[in-house]
């Protein structure tokens, strides 16, 4: 009797968004910092926030372009993930540590501040406020 193949099912979202979840947790456990999903599984929702803010903001910069009206993003250039994070050749390493570290950013306040993650951590406390959370 001849075997019936099976069709190739075309992948849903929800498994690509888990592929690319386990795929990364995959490379964090290598990282000798992080001990246990305990440490990784804030710094993956963190990571995944910025890359879903970002995917959002250049949708609305791209509506905002064809009404010929101006965007001004959350998070400025060279902080968004499109800037340092998506190009092949983005930084890692050393440069992405001292990136993360030592980059000083202007607030949406004004005033200045060192490194990346406190600056969007700012920017993330500066929004609930703002928003009456």
């Amino acid at each position: 009797m001849a075997r019936i193949k099976k069709t190739d099912q075309p992948v849903t979202t929800a498994q690509k968004l888990g592929t690319l979840i386990k795929s990364a947790r995959d490379i964090m456990r290598k990282d000798k910092g992080l001990n246990g999903d305990l440490d990784r599984l804030p710094m993956l929702t963190w990571i995944m926030f910025l890359k879903f803010l970002d995917d959002m903001e250049q949708i609305r910069e791209q509506e905002a372009a064809m009404r010929g009206e101006k965007f001004r993003p959350g998070i400025e250039p060279p902080y968004r993930w499109r800037d340092w994070a998506s190009r092949e050749d983005g930084i890692t390493g050393d440069e992405l540590i001292s990136f993360v570290n030592n980059e000083e950013a202007v607030r949406p306040d004004g005033k200045k501040a060192l490194a990346y993650l406190p600056f969007c951590v700012d920017c993330k406390e500066q929004t609930a406020v703002t928003a009456g959370m």
